[in-house]
Protein backbone atom coordinates (compact mmCIF):
# COMPACT_ATOMS: atom_id res chain seq x y z
CA UNK A 1 0.00 0.00 0.00
CA UNK A 2 2.71 2.44 1.00
CA UNK A 3 4.66 1.59 -2.16
CA UNK A 4 1.66 2.63 -4.28
CA UNK A 5 1.30 5.90 -2.39
CA UNK A 6 5.02 6.68 -2.73
CA UNK A 7 4.77 5.92 -6.46
CA UNK A 8 1.87 8.40 -6.77
CA UNK A 9 3.83 11.01 -4.82
CA UNK A 10 6.81 10.55 -7.12
CA UNK A 11 4.65 10.97 -10.23
CA UNK A 12 2.92 14.07 -8.86
CA UNK A 13 6.24 15.61 -7.83
CA UNK A 14 7.65 15.05 -11.32
CA UNK A 15 4.49 16.51 -12.89
CA UNK A 16 4.77 19.66 -10.77
CA UNK A 17 8.46 20.03 -11.57
CA UNK A 18 7.80 19.64 -15.32
CA UNK A 19 5.30 22.49 -15.29
CA UNK A 20 7.71 24.94 -13.68
CA UNK A 21 10.73 23.65 -15.63
CA UNK A 22 8.92 24.32 -18.93
CA UNK A 23 8.25 27.92 -17.92
CA UNK A 24 11.84 28.42 -16.80
CA UNK A 25 13.22 26.92 -20.04
CA UNK A 26 11.03 29.30 -22.05
CA UNK A 27 12.04 32.21 -19.80
CA UNK A 28 8.46 33.16 -18.87
CA UNK A 29 5.99 33.14 -16.00
CA UNK A 30 3.46 30.37 -15.43
CA UNK A 31 0.21 30.85 -17.30
CA UNK A 32 -3.02 30.95 -15.29
CA UNK A 33 -3.85 27.43 -16.52
CA UNK A 34 -0.43 26.13 -15.48
CA UNK A 35 -0.67 27.86 -12.12
CA UNK A 36 -4.08 26.29 -11.42
CA UNK A 37 -2.79 22.86 -12.44
CA UNK A 38 0.28 23.28 -10.24
CA UNK A 39 -1.98 24.18 -7.29
CA UNK A 40 -4.10 21.06 -7.87
CA UNK A 41 -0.97 18.91 -7.93
CA UNK A 42 0.25 20.43 -4.66
CA UNK A 43 -3.11 19.77 -3.01
CA UNK A 44 -3.12 16.15 -4.17
CA UNK A 45 0.48 15.77 -2.97
CA UNK A 46 -0.54 16.95 0.47
CA UNK A 47 -3.45 14.50 0.51
CA UNK A 48 -1.17 11.61 -0.44
CA UNK A 49 1.44 12.65 2.12
CA UNK A 50 -1.02 12.39 5.00
CA UNK A 51 -1.30 8.66 4.31
CA UNK A 52 2.39 8.05 5.00
CA UNK A 53 4.27 8.00 8.31
CA UNK A 54 7.04 10.61 8.63
CA UNK A 55 9.85 8.08 8.17
CA UNK A 56 8.32 7.00 4.83
CA UNK A 57 8.24 10.52 3.32
CA UNK A 58 10.24 11.21 0.14
CA UNK A 59 13.34 13.34 0.61
CA UNK A 60 11.67 16.37 -0.98
CA UNK A 61 9.02 16.49 1.77
CA UNK A 62 9.01 17.97 5.25
CA UNK A 63 7.09 16.78 8.27
CA UNK A 64 4.33 19.33 7.65
CA UNK A 65 3.79 18.76 3.93
CA UNK A 66 5.42 19.38 0.57
CA UNK A 67 8.28 21.85 0.48
CA UNK A 68 8.13 22.20 -3.28
CA UNK A 69 8.93 25.70 -4.47
CA UNK A 70 7.75 27.53 -7.59
CA UNK A 71 11.04 26.90 -9.36
CA UNK A 72 12.57 23.78 -10.85
CA UNK A 73 14.03 22.47 -7.62
CA UNK A 74 12.61 21.36 -4.27
CA UNK A 75 13.17 22.48 -0.74
CA UNK A 76 14.64 19.92 1.57
CA UNK A 77 13.71 18.16 4.74
CA UNK A 78 14.15 19.44 8.24
CA UNK A 79 12.62 22.27 10.23
CA UNK A 80 12.91 24.80 7.44
CA UNK A 81 10.72 27.88 7.08
CA UNK A 82 9.88 28.20 10.77
CA UNK A 83 10.32 31.67 12.26
CA UNK A 84 13.55 31.92 14.25
CA UNK A 85 13.66 33.90 17.48
CA UNK A 86 16.49 36.30 18.44
CA UNK A 87 18.20 33.62 20.57
CA UNK A 88 17.99 30.81 18.00
CA UNK A 89 20.62 29.95 15.40
CA UNK A 90 20.05 31.50 11.96
CA UNK A 91 22.48 29.65 9.74
CA UNK A 92 21.08 28.68 6.34
CA UNK A 93 20.14 25.14 7.40
CA UNK A 94 18.43 26.45 10.53
CA UNK A 95 16.22 28.71 8.40
CA UNK A 96 15.49 26.46 5.43
CA UNK A 97 16.34 22.93 6.55
CA UNK A 98 18.61 20.55 4.66
CA UNK A 99 18.25 20.59 0.89
CA UNK A 100 18.22 17.72 -1.55
CA UNK A 101 17.16 19.81 -4.54
CA UNK A 102 19.40 22.04 -6.65
CA UNK A 103 23.00 21.24 -5.79
CA UNK A 104 26.19 21.83 -7.75
CA UNK A 105 27.70 18.44 -8.54
CA UNK A 106 30.42 19.37 -11.00
CA UNK A 107 33.67 18.72 -9.14
CA UNK A 108 35.85 20.12 -11.93
CA UNK A 109 34.33 23.63 -12.03
CA UNK A 110 32.86 25.75 -9.26
CA UNK A 111 29.64 27.67 -9.83
CA UNK A 112 31.31 31.05 -10.40
CA UNK A 113 33.83 29.60 -12.86
CA UNK A 114 30.93 28.25 -14.90
CA UNK A 115 29.11 31.60 -14.89
CA UNK A 116 32.25 33.60 -15.73
CA UNK A 117 33.16 31.28 -18.61
CA UNK A 118 30.29 32.64 -20.71
CA UNK A 119 29.61 29.14 -22.01
CA UNK A 120 26.73 26.77 -21.49
CA UNK A 121 26.96 24.53 -18.47
CA UNK A 122 24.26 21.87 -17.89
CA UNK A 123 24.01 22.61 -14.16
CA UNK A 124 23.40 26.36 -14.55
CA UNK A 125 19.70 26.89 -13.85
CA UNK A 126 18.09 30.00 -15.28
CA UNK A 127 16.26 31.91 -12.56
CA UNK A 128 12.82 32.94 -13.80
CA UNK A 129 10.83 35.08 -11.40
CA UNK A 130 7.15 34.13 -11.07
CA UNK A 131 6.44 37.35 -9.15
CA UNK A 132 8.44 39.65 -11.44
CA UNK A 133 9.97 39.89 -14.87
CA UNK A 134 11.50 36.61 -16.12
CA UNK A 135 14.17 38.39 -18.16
CA UNK A 136 15.39 40.02 -14.95
CA UNK A 137 16.66 36.68 -13.66
CA UNK A 138 20.24 35.50 -13.78
CA UNK A 139 21.35 32.05 -12.72
CA UNK A 140 19.94 30.48 -9.60
CA UNK A 141 22.73 30.16 -7.04
CA UNK A 142 23.15 26.52 -5.87
CA UNK A 143 22.02 25.84 -2.33
CA UNK A 144 25.47 25.07 -1.01
CA UNK A 145 26.83 28.37 -2.41
CA UNK A 146 23.83 30.36 -1.09
CA UNK A 147 24.44 28.77 2.30
CA UNK A 148 28.06 29.90 2.37
CA UNK A 149 27.17 33.47 1.31
CA UNK A 150 24.39 33.68 3.91
CA UNK A 151 26.58 32.37 6.72
CA UNK A 152 29.43 34.80 5.90
CA UNK A 153 26.88 37.62 5.89
CA UNK A 154 25.37 36.52 9.20
CA UNK A 155 28.74 36.65 10.94
CA UNK A 156 29.18 40.31 9.96
CA UNK A 157 25.71 41.67 10.71
CA UNK A 158 24.35 43.69 13.62
CA UNK A 159 20.60 43.29 13.25
CA UNK A 160 19.81 39.83 11.86
CA UNK A 161 21.53 37.72 14.57
CA UNK A 162 19.52 39.63 17.21
CA UNK A 163 16.06 39.80 15.59
CA UNK A 164 13.26 37.46 14.53
CA UNK A 165 13.82 35.98 11.06
CA UNK A 166 10.90 34.62 9.05
CA UNK A 167 11.96 32.47 6.05
CA UNK A 168 9.63 33.29 3.14
CA UNK A 169 8.28 30.75 0.65
CA UNK A 170 6.70 33.46 -1.52
CA UNK A 171 7.09 37.14 -2.32
CA UNK A 172 4.77 38.18 0.53
CA UNK A 173 3.85 36.96 3.99
CA UNK A 174 1.47 38.38 6.59
CA UNK A 175 2.32 38.16 10.29
CA UNK A 176 -0.37 38.75 12.94
CA UNK A 177 0.57 41.36 15.55
CA UNK A 178 -1.01 43.30 18.39
CA UNK A 179 -1.55 47.03 18.59
CA UNK A 180 0.88 48.25 21.24
CA UNK A 181 -1.77 50.22 23.10
CA UNK A 182 -1.94 52.46 26.12
CA UNK A 183 -1.30 51.02 29.59
CA UNK A 184 -3.42 53.74 31.15
CA UNK A 185 -6.49 51.95 29.76
CA UNK A 186 -5.45 48.42 28.74
CA UNK A 187 -2.52 46.13 27.94
CA UNK A 188 -1.39 44.77 24.58
CA UNK A 189 -4.03 46.69 22.66
CA UNK A 190 -7.04 45.50 24.66
CA UNK A 191 -6.29 43.19 27.59
CA UNK A 192 -7.79 44.36 30.92
CA UNK A 193 -8.20 42.79 34.34
CA UNK A 194 -9.95 43.84 37.54
CA UNK A 195 -10.95 42.44 40.88
CA UNK A 196 -14.56 41.31 40.70
CA UNK A 197 -16.93 40.46 43.50
CA UNK A 198 -18.61 37.08 43.68
CA UNK A 199 -21.27 36.84 40.94
CA UNK A 200 -20.13 40.24 39.69
CA UNK A 201 -20.06 41.19 36.03
CA UNK A 202 -16.73 40.90 34.24
CA UNK A 203 -16.03 43.66 31.74
CA UNK A 204 -15.27 42.28 28.29
CA UNK A 205 -12.61 43.74 26.03
CA UNK A 206 -11.32 42.37 22.74
CA UNK A 207 -7.61 42.84 21.98
CA UNK A 208 -6.96 45.01 18.95
CA UNK A 209 -4.94 43.12 16.37
CA UNK A 210 -3.24 44.14 13.16
CA UNK A 211 -1.49 42.44 10.28
CA UNK A 212 2.16 43.03 9.44
CA UNK A 213 2.86 42.65 5.74
CA UNK A 214 6.37 41.60 4.72
CA UNK A 215 7.02 41.99 0.98
CA UNK A 216 10.37 40.82 -0.34
CA UNK A 217 12.40 43.78 -1.62
CA UNK A 218 15.10 43.14 -4.21
CA UNK A 219 18.66 44.01 -3.17
CA UNK A 220 21.04 43.98 -6.13
CA UNK A 221 24.79 43.94 -5.52
CA UNK A 222 27.25 44.68 -8.32
CA UNK A 223 30.82 43.43 -8.64
CA UNK A 224 33.14 44.90 -11.28
CA UNK A 225 36.51 43.30 -11.90
CA UNK A 226 38.97 42.46 -14.67
CA UNK A 227 38.75 39.24 -16.64
CA UNK A 228 42.19 38.32 -15.30
CA UNK A 229 40.95 38.66 -11.73
CA UNK A 230 38.03 36.35 -12.52
CA UNK A 231 40.45 33.57 -13.49
CA UNK A 232 43.39 34.35 -11.19
CA UNK A 233 41.67 35.63 -8.04
CA UNK A 234 43.32 34.16 -4.90
CA UNK A 235 41.00 31.71 -3.26
CA UNK A 236 38.73 31.58 -6.31
CA UNK A 237 35.16 30.86 -5.29
CA UNK A 238 35.86 31.40 -1.59
CA UNK A 239 37.02 34.97 -2.22
CA UNK A 240 33.89 35.83 -4.20
CA UNK A 241 31.66 34.25 -1.54
CA UNK A 242 33.38 36.37 1.10
CA UNK A 243 32.89 39.56 -0.94
CA UNK A 244 29.21 38.77 -1.60
CA UNK A 245 28.49 37.78 2.00
CA UNK A 246 30.09 40.84 3.56
CA UNK A 247 28.49 43.08 0.95
CA UNK A 248 25.02 41.72 1.70
CA UNK A 249 25.52 42.17 5.45
CA UNK A 250 26.58 45.82 5.03
CA UNK A 251 23.61 46.87 2.92
CA UNK A 252 21.05 44.82 4.85
CA UNK A 253 22.20 46.32 8.15
CA UNK A 254 22.05 49.81 6.70
CA UNK A 255 18.46 49.21 5.51
CA UNK A 256 17.34 47.63 8.79
CA UNK A 257 18.80 50.60 10.68
CA UNK A 258 17.68 53.52 8.49
CA UNK A 259 15.68 52.27 5.50
CA UNK A 260 12.68 54.41 4.54
CA UNK A 261 10.27 51.51 3.93
CA UNK A 262 9.45 52.43 0.31
CA UNK A 263 11.13 49.92 -2.01
CA UNK A 264 13.36 48.85 0.88
CA UNK A 265 12.94 47.61 4.47
CA UNK A 266 11.66 50.00 7.16
CA UNK A 267 14.61 50.81 9.38
CA UNK A 268 14.24 51.61 13.06
CA UNK A 269 15.30 55.26 12.58
CA UNK A 270 12.27 55.91 10.35
CA UNK A 271 9.78 53.70 12.19
CA UNK A 272 6.70 55.18 13.82
CA UNK A 273 7.53 53.49 17.13
CA UNK A 274 11.00 55.04 17.52
CA UNK A 275 11.41 57.77 20.15
CA UNK A 276 13.85 60.68 19.69
CA UNK A 277 15.07 62.14 22.99
CA UNK A 278 15.51 65.92 23.11
CA UNK A 279 18.96 67.44 23.44
CA UNK A 280 20.11 69.46 26.43
CA UNK A 281 19.81 73.28 26.31
CA UNK A 282 22.62 74.82 24.27
CA UNK A 283 24.02 71.46 23.21
CA UNK A 284 25.87 71.43 19.87
CA UNK A 285 27.54 68.35 18.35
CA UNK A 286 28.32 66.91 21.75
CA UNK A 287 27.27 63.92 23.82
CA UNK A 288 26.24 64.52 27.43
CA UNK A 289 25.75 62.02 30.21
CA UNK A 290 22.21 63.38 30.54
CA UNK A 291 21.53 62.33 26.92
CA UNK A 292 22.31 58.72 27.73
CA UNK A 293 20.31 58.56 30.95
CA UNK A 294 17.34 60.21 29.23
CA UNK A 295 17.50 57.64 26.45
CA UNK A 296 17.54 54.81 28.98
CA UNK A 297 14.49 56.25 30.74
CA UNK A 298 12.56 56.00 27.45
CA UNK A 299 13.56 52.40 26.77
CA UNK A 300 10.72 49.92 27.34
CA UNK A 301 11.62 48.16 30.59
CA UNK A 302 10.90 44.74 29.08
CA UNK A 303 13.49 45.45 26.37
CA UNK A 304 16.33 46.66 28.57
CA UNK A 305 17.91 43.23 29.02
CA UNK A 306 18.17 42.75 25.22
CA UNK A 307 19.19 46.30 24.34
CA UNK A 308 22.49 47.41 22.79
CA UNK A 309 23.94 50.83 22.01
CA UNK A 310 24.56 51.40 18.29
CA UNK A 311 27.00 54.27 17.90
CA UNK A 312 28.60 55.90 14.86
CA UNK A 313 32.38 55.68 14.82
CA UNK A 314 32.67 59.47 14.94
CA UNK A 315 31.25 59.37 18.50
CA UNK A 316 34.19 57.36 19.85
CA UNK A 317 36.39 60.31 21.01
CA UNK A 318 33.57 61.95 22.98
CA UNK A 319 32.33 58.71 24.51
CA UNK A 320 35.85 57.78 25.65
CA UNK A 321 36.25 61.19 27.32
CA UNK A 322 32.76 61.30 28.85
CA UNK A 323 32.98 61.06 32.66
CA UNK A 324 30.90 61.56 35.80
CA UNK A 325 32.34 63.88 38.44
CA UNK A 326 32.47 62.47 41.97
CA UNK A 327 32.32 64.88 44.88
CA UNK A 328 34.79 67.76 45.16
CA UNK A 329 38.00 65.74 45.18
CA UNK A 330 38.49 65.80 41.44
CA UNK A 331 37.77 62.10 40.84
CA UNK A 332 35.87 60.99 37.74
CA UNK A 333 34.16 57.78 36.60
CA UNK A 334 34.19 56.99 32.87
CA UNK A 335 30.73 56.58 31.36
CA UNK A 336 31.88 54.02 28.76
CA UNK A 337 33.70 51.12 30.38
CA UNK A 338 35.54 48.07 29.08
CA UNK A 339 33.88 44.67 29.48
CA UNK A 340 34.62 41.26 27.94
CA UNK A 341 36.87 42.68 25.24
CA UNK A 342 34.31 45.34 24.27
CA UNK A 343 32.65 48.43 25.69
CA UNK A 344 29.55 49.05 27.81
CA UNK A 345 27.49 52.13 28.63
CA UNK A 346 25.23 51.89 31.68
CA UNK A 347 25.74 48.08 31.66
CA UNK A 348 24.60 47.63 28.03
CA UNK A 349 27.00 46.56 25.20
CA UNK A 350 28.22 49.13 22.68
CA UNK A 351 28.56 48.42 18.94
CA UNK A 352 30.38 50.92 16.76
CA UNK A 353 29.46 51.15 13.08
CA UNK A 354 29.46 53.48 10.10
CA UNK A 355 25.90 52.48 9.14
CA UNK A 356 24.09 55.05 11.29
CA UNK A 357 24.56 58.86 11.24
CA UNK A 358 27.60 60.94 12.11
CA UNK A 359 28.18 62.81 15.38
CA UNK A 360 25.59 65.53 15.95
CA UNK A 361 22.93 64.10 13.61
CA UNK A 362 19.80 62.29 14.71
CA UNK A 363 20.73 58.61 15.02
CA UNK A 364 24.41 58.97 15.87
CA UNK A 365 23.52 57.06 19.06
CA UNK A 366 20.71 54.48 19.21
CA UNK A 367 19.57 52.29 22.09
CA UNK A 368 17.81 49.33 20.48
CA UNK A 369 16.26 45.98 21.32
CA UNK A 370 16.41 44.12 18.02
CA UNK A 371 14.30 41.26 19.39
CA UNK A 372 11.41 43.62 18.55
CA UNK A 373 12.35 43.64 14.85
CA UNK A 374 11.44 41.01 12.25
CA UNK A 375 13.17 40.17 8.95
CA UNK A 376 11.55 38.22 6.12
CA UNK A 377 14.12 36.38 3.99
CA UNK A 378 13.81 34.45 0.73
CA UNK A 379 16.19 31.51 0.35
CA UNK A 380 16.86 31.95 -3.37
CA UNK A 381 19.74 34.08 -4.62
CA UNK A 382 20.42 34.91 -8.26
CA UNK A 383 23.74 35.61 -9.90
CA UNK A 384 24.42 36.93 -13.40
CA UNK A 385 27.41 38.20 -15.33
CA UNK A 386 27.96 40.48 -18.33
CA UNK A 387 31.05 40.95 -20.48
CA UNK A 388 29.41 43.65 -22.61
CA UNK A 389 28.93 46.63 -20.24
CA UNK A 390 32.70 47.21 -19.86
CA UNK A 391 33.79 45.39 -23.01
CA UNK A 392 36.39 47.98 -24.05
CA UNK A 393 38.28 47.65 -20.76
CA UNK A 394 38.03 43.86 -20.67
CA UNK A 395 36.16 43.92 -17.37
CA UNK A 396 33.28 41.81 -16.08
CA UNK A 397 30.19 43.11 -14.33
CA UNK A 398 28.44 40.61 -12.07
CA UNK A 399 25.32 41.03 -9.98
CA UNK A 400 24.03 39.16 -6.95
CA UNK A 401 20.31 39.49 -6.18
CA UNK A 402 18.65 38.66 -2.88
CA UNK A 403 15.14 39.48 -1.64
CA UNK A 404 14.13 40.34 1.89
CA UNK A 405 12.12 42.77 4.02
CA UNK A 406 12.19 44.02 7.58
CA UNK A 407 10.23 46.20 10.01
CA UNK A 408 9.71 46.67 13.76
CA UNK A 409 7.13 44.55 15.54
CA UNK A 410 5.81 47.70 17.25
CA UNK A 411 3.57 50.11 15.34
CA UNK A 412 3.83 52.98 17.86
CA UNK A 413 5.43 53.90 21.19
CA UNK A 414 3.77 52.55 24.33
CA UNK A 415 2.05 54.96 26.71
CA UNK A 416 2.65 53.91 30.30
CA UNK A 417 0.11 53.63 33.09
CA UNK A 418 0.64 57.27 34.09
CA UNK A 419 -0.98 58.28 30.79
CA UNK A 420 1.85 60.60 29.65
CA UNK A 421 5.22 58.80 29.57
CA UNK A 422 5.98 56.98 26.31
CA UNK A 423 8.57 54.23 25.88
CA UNK A 424 9.84 52.08 23.00
CA UNK A 425 12.34 49.32 22.19
CA UNK A 426 14.03 51.84 19.88
CA UNK A 427 15.32 55.14 21.25
CA UNK A 428 17.58 57.63 19.52
CA UNK A 429 19.00 61.10 20.25
CA UNK A 430 17.70 64.25 18.60
CA UNK A 431 19.97 66.13 16.18
CA UNK A 432 22.48 68.48 17.81
CA UNK A 433 24.22 69.81 14.70
CA UNK A 434 22.42 73.18 14.61
CA UNK A 435 24.25 76.13 16.16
Amino acid sequence: MYDDIKSNISKLTQAGALITAKAITENRDLTSEERNLHTEIMEELEHQQKSLPVNELPLSWGKNGPLLGAGSHTKGTGKGYEIRSPHQAKAYKDLYGSNDGYTWKDKSANFFDAVFSGRHHPELIKAAMTEGVPSDGGFLVPTQTSEKIHNVSLENEIVMPRCFVQPMKSNEIKIPAMNIGDHSSSLFGGFTASYTAEAGTIDEHSPKVRSMDLQAKKLTGLLRFSSELATDIPGGEGQIIDICGKGLSWYRDKAFLKGIGAGEPLGIMNAGCTIAVAKEPGQHKTIAYENLTSMMSRMFSGSFGNSVWICHQSTIPQLLQLTIAIGTGGSFIPVMTQANGGFEILTRPVIFTEKTEKLGDRGDIILADFSQYVVGLRSEMRFDMSIHVHFTTDELLARLIERHDGQPLWNAPLTLEDGTTTVSPFVTLEARSDS
